[in-house]
């Protein structure tokens, strides 16, 4: 089974901007509720999907007792470097989140874009994992990109929204859901930074997009290689989370709030279930 998230794209973190990290007006939302969880839990714990460097400093300022799920200790390792704080070791659990069984539940759970690198026909395996690993009165909250439909915009269009409405931004970051969108495949529901790459590539050689705006999207799918990511369905999404949460949507304060919301989901009474044997297919 291959894991895309590698040590490699893991040091390439620096280069990322949001949407593909977390914001500050989507951290102090997070903060906000993470206070007021806090407040009225004298053994307060947080679970952390990944390793993202400022959820782990949003932890460490706190003090909270946090846990980092994630397959891989380098992954963990090198994004650590990128905090402003220092944690330990200990705070990793080396797990797919698909496969989580902890023996605690948590106060809080995070994940940014957790969705986004889990293959959609795995979805409502991960979302009972969390419901499973959530206190009764418990948050989790997940930084998830949606899509209304099936309709896509070309790159000729993409890019003159982004020229018109976006350019006091980065293209990677002003665009990155048009473009993430502009290739997708809806029947498989993903897409693979190396098809963008090419195809985006084919626009700037006919000079549908700019160097500078080819060259940001390039850099990040390079270093991304063979990746793949999912927009899923807002509708079918939210019915599959449905199934063990109540959901609120809300956002940060960016541009893109529209597309890119962050789940607010509390835990609906679980239902003893029988074990289930799953094929698990990573990207």
């Amino acid at each position: 089974m291959r894991k895309q998230w590698t040590s490699g794209v893991a040091q390439q973190w620096p280069i990322f901007i949001p949407p593909t990290r977390p914001s500050l007006s989507e951290l102090a939302k997070i903060e906000k509720h993470l206070l007021a969880l806090k407040k009225h839990s004298a053994d307060f714990k947080m679970l952390i999907l990944g390793s993202t460097p400022e959820y782990r400093d949003l932890g460490l300022t706190y003090n909270v007792d946090y846990v980092c799920a994630d397959y891989n200790e380098e992954n963990f390792r090198a994004l650590g470097t990128q905090m402003h704080h220092r944690d330990s070791e200990n705070c990793l659990v080396q797990v797919d989140w698909r496969r989580m069984n902890f023996d605690e539940e948590f106060n809080l759970i995070l994940g940014d874009l957790a969705t986004t690198v889990t293959p959609v026909k795995d979805h409502d395996l991960l979302l009972q994992t969390i419901a499973q690993s959530l206190k009764k009165n418990g948050l989790c909250i997940l930084k998830t990109a949606l899509r209304k439909n099936n309709k896509r915009m070309s790159h000729q269009d993409i890019f003159k929204l982004y020229q018109k409405e976006r350019s006091y931004l980065n293209p990677f970051g002003a665009v990155w859901f048009e473009v993430m969108l502009a290739d997708y495949d809806f029947k498989e529901d993903t897409m693979s930074c190396v098809k963008s790459y090419e195809e985006l590539k084919k626009s700037f050689k006919r000079k549908i997009i700019t160097k500078y705006e080819f060259e940001a999207f390039a850099q990040h799918w390079l270093s991304l290689g063979d990746f793949k990511m999912n927009i899923p369905l807002r509708t079918a999404f939210l019915a599959k989370a449905r199934k063990y949460f109540t959901v609120a949507v809300d956002s940060g304060d960016d541009w893109y709030k529209e597309d890119i919301s962050l789940l607010i989901l509390k835990r609906k009474k679980l239902k003893p279930s029988p074990v289930l044997k799953h094929s698990i297919k990573p990207y």
